[in-house]
C-alpha cells in the first residue's frame, strides 16, 4: 500500500488549512464547531508527529512552559474536592496548546497558506461587522435576532452578548496580518483598514465596556510602535475621538451605558471602588488564603462562593415578604411566557414550591423546554397579578406571610461561575503556582514591548515586526490585570485566545528559518 505523505501539496494540508480558515466563522456559531475544528487539527498534527517522528516540533521553550502550566492545572485538580466535576475540562486543556502548534505547522507548509487564512478572516469579520451595524440601525440582524437590550448588540451571537468580545479578540490578529501582508495583498490593504476602523467603532457600539477599554489600550500600544505614517495615525485617532464624542452626546443610551452604568458598577451607591465586583474578589481572596499553594481546583469558585466561610455579601436590602416579584435575567424576560399555574388565590405556599411553569419564545416560536418557577417566599396567596408579559421585578402576586415577618433584612452573596478577574480566579482556583506562572508570562510580554519601544525611540532600531507587535499587544491586553474578565478556563475564550498564539509561532518560525539560512 502506498502511504499518503504529508507533502507540500497534499490534500491533507489543504483540508487542514480549510478547517483552520473556517475557525473564526465557527467561533460565531458557538463552541461546538470550533471544538470539532481544533480537535481535528490537533489529532492530524499528533498523527503527523508520530508517523514521521517530527518530535522536534515540541522542542520549544514555549511548549515546555505551557506544559508546565497544564501540569499545574492537573495537580490543582488532584488536590481538590471537585475532581469529577472538572476532570474532563482540565485533562483536555492540552488540546488548546497542541492546536496552537498545529496552526503554526499548517501555515508554514506553504507560503500561500497565510494568504488564504487572511482572506477568510477578512471576509468573516466583514460579515460579522456588517451584521452588527444592521442590528444597531434596524433593531434586527440578518437572521432576525433582535437587539435584546437597547444598550447592547449581539449580532449573530443571538442572546449571547459577546459580539464586542469576539471582535476585540480577533482585531489584533486581523490588523497584524493586514500590516504583514500589505505588500503581498495590497489590493485588500486600504479596504481592510476601513473594515478595521468600522470594527473598532462597532466594539464601542456593542456596549461591551471592558472590550472597548482593552481595545483602546491595545491601540495605544501599537500606535506607539508599528511602522506606519504618523500623520495617518493622528488622523485616525482624531477621527475616532470625534466620532465617539458625538455618539455619546447624541445617543443617550450609549451615554448611559458608558457613563452612568459604568459609574454604578465602579462605585455602586457609595464611594467604594469596584463595589459591584469587590465582593467576588474578596471571596476569591478568602479561598486563596485557605489553600494558597494549588488552590481549590480549576472551576471551583462556583462551588465554594456560597459557603459561609468564603462568602462575601453585597450591601443588605429590605425584603418585602407581602409580595412575590419575578426575578428574571434579561434573557428570561425578553420573551417570557407562563405556561401553567400550580397555585391560585387562597392557596398556601412554602419556600421552594412550584408557582408556575414557563418557556421562552422568539419570533413567535417556542425556543426552550418548559421549566418551573419556584417561590422564594411563604404565605397565603391573596391576589395574582395577571399580565400578558412580565419583565424582571414585575409584581406577580400579593401574599400574606404566615411565618415570615412582613419586612426583613436580607443579603446576597457574590456567587458566580467565576470572580470576573483572571488573577483573582487563578489565586482562588490554582493558587500561587497558577497565578505566578500567568503573571510572569504577562511580565515577560510587557518586557518585550517596552524593550521594543526603547529600541525604536532611542536607538532607531526595530526588534519586532508589526505582526509581532500586534500579537504581543493582544496577549498583553488579554492578561491585563486591572480589568474584569471572563472565565479563564472557558473553552470558547481559550480557542479564540490560542489562535493568535498559533500565528505568532508561525511568524517566529519564519524568523528562525531566515536566521538559519543566513
Amino acid at each position: 500500500m502506498k502511504m499518503i505523505t504529508a507533502s507540500k501539496n497534499s490534500w491533507i494540508n489543504y483540508f487542514q488549512l480549510l478547517l483552520l480558515s473556517l475557525l473564526p466563522a465557527a467561533l460565531v456559531s458557538g463552541p461546538l464547531l470550533s471544538e470539532i475544528i481544533i480537535n481535528t487539527l490537533s489529532i492530524f498534527f499528533l498523527f503527523e508527529i508520530i508517523i514521521y517522528k517530527k518530535y522536534t516540533r515540541f522542542n520549544n521553550i514555549l511548549f515546555l512552559l505551557l506544559s508546565i502550566f497544564y501540569l499545574i492545572l492537573i495537580i490543582s485538580l488532584i488536590n481538590s474536592n471537585i475532581f469529577s466535576e472538572s476532570a474532563l475540562n482540565v485533562f483536555s486543556y492540552i488540546r488548546f496548546i497542541i492546536f496552537a502548534f498545529a496552526a503554526a505547522e499548517i501555515l508554514k507548509k506553504n507560503d500561500a497558506f497565510i494568504n488564504f487564512f487572511y482572506l477568510s478572516l477578512s471576509l468573516t469579520i466583514l460579515f460579522v461587522v456588517s451584521d452588527g451595524y444592521l442590528q444597531f440601525f434596524t433593531g434586527e440582524n440578518l437572521l432576525g435576532y433582535p437587539k435584546y437590550r437597547p444598550d447592547r448588540l449581539s449580532g449573530f451571537f443571538n442572546d449571547d452578548l459577546i459580539l464586542g468580545s469576539y471582535l476585540f479578540r480577533l482585531l489584533p490578529l486581523f490588523l497584524g496580518l493586514t500590516l504583514y501582508l500589505k505588500n503581498r495583498m495590497k489590493y485588500f490593504f486600504h479596504i481592510n483598514l476601513v473594515i478595521i476602523f468600522a470594527t473598532i467603532i462597532l466594539i464601542f457600539l456593542s456596549g461591551e465596556r471592558s472590550s472597548f477599554i482593552l481595545t483602546l489600550l491595545f491601540l495605544v500600544i501599537i500606535i506607539l510602535q508599528i511602522d506606519i505614517k504618523k500623520r495617518v495615525l493622528v488622523a485616525v485617532s482624531l477621527l475616532s475621538v470625534l466620532f465617539l464624542s458625538v455618539a455619546l452626546y447624541l445617543n443617550q443610551t450609549l451615554a448611559d451605558r458608558y457613563i452612568t452604568q459604568l459609574q454604578k458598577h465602579l462605585f455602586g451607591n457609595g464611594d467604594k471602588i469596584l463595589s459591584y465586583y469587590s465582593p467576588m474578589f474578596n471571596t476569591a481572596y478568602k479561598m486563596f488564603k485557605d489553600k494558597p499553594i494549588f488552590g481549590f481546583g480549576p472551576k471551583s469558585y462556583r462551588h465554594y462562593c456560597s459557603k459561609e466561610k468564603y462568602a462575601s455579601y453585597y450591601p443588605s436590602q429590605v425584603q418585602d415578604n407581602t409580595i412575590i416579584t419575578l426575578n428574571l435575567t434579561w434573557k428570561d424576560q425578553r420573551n417570557f411566557i407562563i405556561d401553567k399555574k400550580f397555585v391560585d388565590v387562597g392557596d398556601k405556599i412554602k419556600k421552594g414550591e412550584k408557582l408556575f411553569s414557563y418557556y421562552y419564545t422568539a419570533n413567535g416560536n417556542i425556543q426552550s423546554k418548559i421549566e418551573n418557577y419556584y417561590s422564594k417566599k411563604e404565605g397565603r396567596i391573596k391576589k395574582i397579578i395577571k399580565k400578558n408579559r412580565y419583565v424582571s421585578g414585575d409584581l406577580y402576586a400579593e401574599i400574606e406571610p404566615l411565618v415570615s415577618p412582613e419586612k426583613e433584612i436580607i443579603k446576597f452573596d457574590a456567587c458566580s461561575t467565576h470572580p470576573h478577574n483572571t488573577y483573582m480566579q487563578l489565586l482562588a482556583e490554582t493558587g500561587l503556582f497558577g497565578f505566578i506562572f500567568v503573571f510572569l508570562f504577562f511580565i515577560y510580554i510587557s518586557y518585550l514591548l517596552i524593550k521594543n519601544f526603547i529600541q525604536i525611540y532611542f536607538f532607531n532600531k526595530r526588534n519586532l515586526s508589526d505582526l509581532e507587535i500586534c500579537l504581543l499587544a493582544n496577549f498583553f491586553v488579554i492578561l491585563w490585570p486591572l480589568t474584569t474578565s471572563g472565565n479563564f478556563l472557558n473553552n470558547w475564550l481559550n480557542i479564540i485566545s490560542y489562535l493568535p498564539l498559533g500565528i505568532y509561532l508561525y511568524k517566529k518560525n519564519l524568523i528562525k528559518n531566515h536566521d538559519n539560512n543566513k
